[in-house]
């Protein structure tokens, strides 16, 4: 029994020397703070807080501190924790206020805005925490009518960046259409020569074939020109087998009606009737001795004589007589 009374009172003699031990950080991180030795205070603050679990204080001081030091982000974190672990709602309230202060200094004025408002819930009384809460408030609004204004302008700037990406399509479509246009004419052209060059290489054929052409046109033309000579001949010779039965039909005009009888002795034929037949005998050769000579003549003057008809060839023989 001496003994567990021995341990029980050691037990709260070390927790009453624990207690001042934390204590004695806890002022002297007080005493720092107050001569702003805010460094020093931290190193004493977190002492205490090693020593003193869920201890609002500590951590309250810690982040006034903290916040002393320019480690505003430390500093809303050691807030934080000692909302949490705080029992009264004055401490809840001081935690929130300086959360407020922190973010206005990180110039996030919305989460100022709410943090004030959360420290009003907790102490509506306080006339600073409001004052900083309509202020917060106002810079909010203004930093998002700023926001918003930096949002149009981004937008304006992203539209003008379209536009110029629009114009510079157009121009690359209007370059596009251009060189399509150059090769177009370009093609043109190569066409156009490509055709000159094939009309170069018909031309001999065409010469070839146009020769050919004559060639066989001028068959026919001979064929006719045959067959023409031909039929003058064939027309001569008419003419002339004409001109014969008509000499002939004047010999028979020229002879007596009715022919006498030859006697057998040559003696007994009238000598008015031999003279006659003498001169008729003669007559017949010599017609036909010029339509020798005149045939021959026609012959021998081959085309010239072919425009004449045949009317003008009987007066000619007329004329001959």
């Amino acid at each position: 029994m001496k003994h567990l009374l021995y341990i029980i009172t050691f037990f709260f003699m070390s927790l009453a020397t624990f207690a001042q031990s934390a204590g004695r950080a806890l002022s002297k991180g007080n005493e720092g703070y107050e001569q702003k030795h805010y460094a020093q205070a931290e190193a004493s603050y977190r002492i205490a807080n090693s020593k003193l679990e869920n201890n609002a204080t500590a951590e309250y001081n810690l982040g006034n501190a903290l916040l002393k030091q320019g480690r505003t982000k430390e500093a809303i974190s050691a807030y934080e924790r000692a909302i949490k672990v705080a029992d009264s709602k004055s401490e809840k309230h001081l935690a929130y206020h300086n959360i407020g202060n922190s973010y206005m200094k990180l110039k996030d004025y919305k989460a100022a805005e709410q943090a004030y408002k959360s420290a009003l819930k907790n102490n509506p009384k306080d006339e600073e925490t409001r004052y900083n809460y309509a202020v917060a408030k106002k810079l909010n609004q203004q930093q998002q009518n700023k926001d918003q204004q930096d949002q149009n302008k981004d937008q304006q700037d992203q539209n003008k960046d379209q536009q110029d990406q629009n114009k510079d399509q157009q121009d690359q479509n209007k370059d596009q259409q251009d060189q399509n246009k150059d090769q177009q004419g370009q093609d043109k052209d190569q066409n156009g020569q490509d055709k000159d060059k094939k009309d170069q290489d018909k031309d001999p054929k065409d010469k070839k074939g146009e020769e050919n052409k004559e060639e066989e046109n001028k068959k026919p033309q001979n064929k006719d020109n045959k067959k023409q000579e031909n039929k003058e001949e064939d027309k001569e010779d008419s003419d002339e087998k004409d001109g014969d039965k008509d000499n002939s039909d004047k010999d028979k005009e020229n002879q007596p009606s009715q022919q006498q009888p030859m006697p057998s002795n040559m003696s007994q034929m009238p000598q008015t009737a031999t003279q006659a037949q003498m001169n008729q005998i003669l007559q017949s050769l010599e017609t036909k001795e010029k339509q020798v000579q005149q045939r021959i003549i026609n012959k021998g003057k081959g085309a010239a004589t072919q425009g004449k008809n045949t009317g003008d060839k009987k007066n000619e023989r007329k004329k001959d007589w």
